[in-house]
């Protein structure tokens, strides 16, 4: 009997093998700031294709990005697993992570989205002023209440990760971990606190096998593009002389392939074992174009010249 999309995806958190990339896409997107009906349209189209997971916030759209994605769960219960992030209050600052607060935000996320529990539950911030193994604690504490089935954080620190995911794995859990990860790697002093997979993360990820979730996996569209892109009225934090050098190189590989530079720069983040590239597709033509990756098998030594250019 073949597996649910919902067993799938528990047995893919724990696979890196690359056997798993047709199904290793996240869908995001501005849940919640836009129509019902696109953002049930997308869904769909995700879910017909293949994809196996949805990701979302408890701050993102004001609060009501977990609402609308949890509209569509409703009508279609188990087609997509969720994952969401708890620790951002609506306009996107920081709150406490103590136990109390975020049992809260996740009961409240559990009404907001309409399921029993949910696939994978992220803090979305680090609190310094907690110990890692309070957090760990209050992280098992969702797993043995029932609310949540796997958990991990987003933008932490390298050395807080490594010390976390240790304490977690203690305790029997193998935590999903969650940042940037992209062909084109950005200017930190342009993005904002945000914090890419840098080698630094990506060692602690592989000594202890954790899944990485990759946001911006194609750079907020800058592969796409010819010229720079303003990002909230700051400039393009992608938009560096070595970047420019690597969309040239996506180009190129690209015509050699007949695909598109994006496409081939989401298929160098499938590269990488237990990478889940999340896709912002606005669309399901966007989402076409996205999944071609998958069907894009590049060398080694593409994979090197993509990013290194020798």
């Amino acid at each position: 009997m073949p597996r649910s999309p919902l067993q799938l995806l528990d047995g893919l958190l724990d696979e890196d093998g690359m056997e798993s990339a047709a199904h290793r896409f996240v869908l995001g997107g501005p849940f919640g700031a836009e129509p019902a009906e696109t953002t049930a349209e997308r869904l769909a189209h995700f879910a017909d294709a293949g994809g196996l997971l949805v990701e979302t916030s408890h701050s993102y759209a004001g609060g009501r990005a977990e609402a609308a994605v949890g509209q569509w769960l409703r009508a279609n219960p188990g087609t997509l697993g969720v994952a969401t992030k708890v620790g951002h209050d609506t306009t996107g600052g920081d709150i406490p992570l103590d136990r109390d607060t975020v049992f809260a935000h996740v009961r409240s996320a559990l009404d907001n989205l309409d399921v029993e529990v949910i696939d994978v539950l992220l803090y979305h911030c680090d609190d310094p002023t907690r110990s890692v193994a309070e957090l760990a604690d209050t992280l098992v504490g969702l797993v043995d209440a029932g609310h949540v089935r796997r958990v991990g954080v987003s933008n932490w620190r390298a050395e807080r990760l490594s010390e976390l995911a240790a304490a977690l794995v203690d305790r029997g859990h193998t935590p999903v971990a969650s940042y940037q990860f992209s062909l084109a790697e950005p200017d930190p002093a342009l993005l904002e606190g945000s914090l890419h997979a840098d080698n630094a993360v990506l060692d602690v990820v592989r000594t202890h096998r954790l899944p990485l979730l990759g946001w911006s996996s194609q750079a907020r569209g800058y592969f796409a593009r010819t010229t720079p892109k303003e990002h909230n009225g700051r400039p393009d934090p992608y938009d560096t002389e070595d970047n420019r050098a690597r969309r040239l190189r996506c180009r190129e590989l690209a015509e050699q392939l007949d695909s598109r530079p994006e496409t081939v720069a989401l298929a160098w983040t499938l590269h990488h074992p237990g990478v889940w590239p999340s896709i912002g597709a606005r669309t399901t033509a966007q989402i076409d174009n996205s999944l071609q990756a998958r069907r894009l098998t590049l060398t080694e030594e593409q994979v090197h010249w993509l990013r290194h250019g020798r």
